[in-house]
């Protein structure tokens, strides 16, 4: 992913298990490594001691024009204190990602720099100092969209990709050598070619040749290395493009030493994606949680992810299970989470957090009872449309619910761990409300909603009826102020309110509308009620019998009267007036949002 976790015992007694730690005697006192070459977790094992994992995202993949760096997107440096906070909270694995771009010299045998490899193993050594398994990988390197992106599946000279490809695991793998099996070596993120679309087959065949490298090449450096266990993925980490007939090859791995399979499958995980990572705030609630909040707040069910529900995560996960796990090959779902989406709806914003714990505890829990590793992608972010569930300057946790539902979704096996779960979440009522007329007519003389991106309040234009001429002869329309003065309502109870505009004859220049419509800024509720609807165009009245009311793209509530984009919207039969519209209309059940 681009840019844009129950205490661990510091005795070595805890981290023995039944396939057995090493304990302190493999560790090398003066270095932090441990060097146990004995250590090995079987497959059976592997799933329950990585237990739930957490990304320390945005960091060492982090990078400004093709160099990385640890803080250039806005995140501390990674330090013990940090990684023992993710510790303390119950977390036993802890996914690195990180990003080599310019920091390998192409003119100098693809040499990686002394320094950065030198950081990323000190941050190796602070998961090391707390017993974590720790995954490293090459990140940002396959990104089209990364500048100094290299690791491209559609890229023109594979012969020099795949040459590039092998030095630079070749120095990582011998870098690390001595480190036990605690350290996962993960072949790359999210390699595609850019393309939300079918995967290409002869692109395919080239991420299948990177993994076959990055196998033979780790293997071939010996030490621990020939019993690590290796990470590998499909296409941009998608489960279908993984497990469909889309032409991912399982890598071979005839030198590894263990007397059974050392390979992991790494796929990510943020389905639905309208719920899970669109930064829109009108979906917002998600599975049967959330149908539990519509029927209880009457908020509408168009808040309501359209898809991926329960049985879509278990159906997917299923395939996970049945294709590899049950073959012998764990699988890693090195990225999952969702969104912080509570600004949504301010009086509901406890009920989105809520519904935000019961899906990460659901996709933990599934994914833990069919043995696969769940790894929470956390970019360090807390806020609107975050992922963060703790800040990293304070050392404190942001979202103690969601830490501790995957926690113990993961060690009890439990789906429904997060599903009883109250988050009390401070929200405030609104004082007032707004609401505004919004037009549209058919030479697009227009004033748009309110939360438009380009002409909505946060921009220049919102006050101004806006009209499209060539006012120099250039052969380019320009922005013109037809000099008309709106009337927009202020909300402060149940009432009738009024919202118009006025000073500009409509008739001249325009025989119809195409819409017009009342924006706002209020929270849109069920129990919020609209009735009494009349246009007036200049003084002539129309009724509105059934006004269309609903959720606008941000969750609010929105009046339509007239749009001919809209086919299920009774026409309105009216005159275009020569100086006014206006609309009034009766609010109830404002107390709801308003107090």
């Amino acid at each position: 992913m681009g840019k844009m976790k129950k205490m661990l015992s510091l005795l070595c007694t805890a981290a023995l298990t039944a396939a057995g730690f090493a304990g302190c005697s493999g560790e090398d006192k003066e270095s932090g490594k441990k060097n146990d070459g004995k250590f090995t977790v079987s497959v059976e094992d592997i799933a329950e001691d990585m237990g739930a994992g957490w990304n320390l995202g945005n960091t060492l993949e982090a990078s400004s024009g093709g160099n990385p760096s640890e803080t250039v997107w806005g995140n501390p440096e990674a330090s013990q204190e940090i990684i023992d906070m993710v510790a303390d909270a119950g977390f036993n694995t802890i996914r690195v990602p990180v990003s080599y771009l310019n920091k390998i010299d192409d003119d100098n045998g693809y040499k990686i720099d002394e320094a950065w490899l030198e950081r990323v193993e000190e941050v190796v050594n602070y998961c090391y100092e707390r017993d974590l398994y720790v995954i490293i990988n090459i990140h940002g390197d396959g990104y089209n969209s990364v500048d100094g992106g290299w690791l491209l599946v559609n890229g023109d000279d594979q012969e020099t990709i795949n040459k590039k490809y092998e030095a630079v695991w070749k120095q990582i793998a011998e870098h690390f050598a001595d480190y036990d099996e605690h350290l996962i070596f993960e072949s790359m993120n999210e390699v595609f070619n850019g393309e939300y679309a079918d995967p290409i087959p002869e692109q395919y065949e080239n991420l299948n040749t990177y993994n076959q490298i990055f196998v033979d090449t780790v293997r071939a450096t010996g030490s621990n290395n020939t019993h690590r266990w290796l990470m590998v993925p499909g296409w941009n980490t998608n489960i279908d493009y993984t497990c469909g007939d889309y032409g991912f090859v399982m890598p071979t791995d005839e030198n590894n030493s263990a007397d059974e399979g050392r390979m992991l499958l790494s796929v990510h995980c943020y389905d639905p994606w309208d719920y899970c990572g669109q930064e829109s705030i009108k979906t917002y609630l998600w599975g049967a949680k959330g149908d539990q909040i519509v029927s209880e707040t009457g908020v509408t069910d168009k808040t309501l992810a359209e898809w991926g529900e329960e049985d879509y995560l278990e159906g997917q996960f299923q395939k996970l299970k049945t294709q590899f796990v049950d073959k012998g090959i764990p699988v890693v779902i090195g990225e999952y989470g969702c969104i912080d989406k509570t600004s949504a709806h301010s009086q509901l914003t406890g009920y989105i957090a809520q519904n935000r714990v019961y899906y990460n505890g659901f996709l933990a829990g599934t994914a833990a009872s069919m043995g696969i590793i769940p790894v929470y992608w956390d970019n360090g972010y807390n806020g609107e449309y975050g992922f963060g569930l703790f800040n990293r300057k304070t050392l404190e946790q942001t979202q103690p619910e969601i830490i501790s539902t995957i926690v113990n979704a993961v060690k009890n096996k439990n789906p429904q761990e997060g599903a009883g779960v109250m988050v009390n979440v401070a929200s405030d009522k609104k004082s007032e409300a707004h609401a505004y007329i919004g037009i549209q007519t058919n030479v697009y003389t227009f004033r748009n909603a309110y939360d438009d991106a380009t002409y909505g309040m946060d921009s220049e234009w919102f006050n101004t009826l806006i009209k499209w001429e060539d006012t120099d002869g250039d052969g380019k329309d320009d922005i013109v102020d037809t000099g008309a003065v709106f009337e927009d309502a202020a909300i402060t109870g149940n009432g009738t309110y009024t919202v118009g505009v006025s000073g500009y004859d409509f008739s001249q220049d325009s025989e119809a509308l195409n819409m017009l419509f009342i924006s706002s800024d209020i929270p849109y509720s069920n129990s919020v009620g609209i009735s009494d609807v009349k246009l007036y165009c200049d003084d002539k009245e129309y009724s509105i019998d059934k006004p269309v009311v609903m959720a606008d793209a941000s969750g609010n509530l929105y009046i339509e009267i007239v749009n001919i984009y809209n086919t299920d919207l009774a026409a309105l039969d009216y005159e275009m007036p020569t100086d006014s519209f206006k609309v009034t209309f009766t609010v109830n059940g404002a107390s709801s949002v308003i107090g």
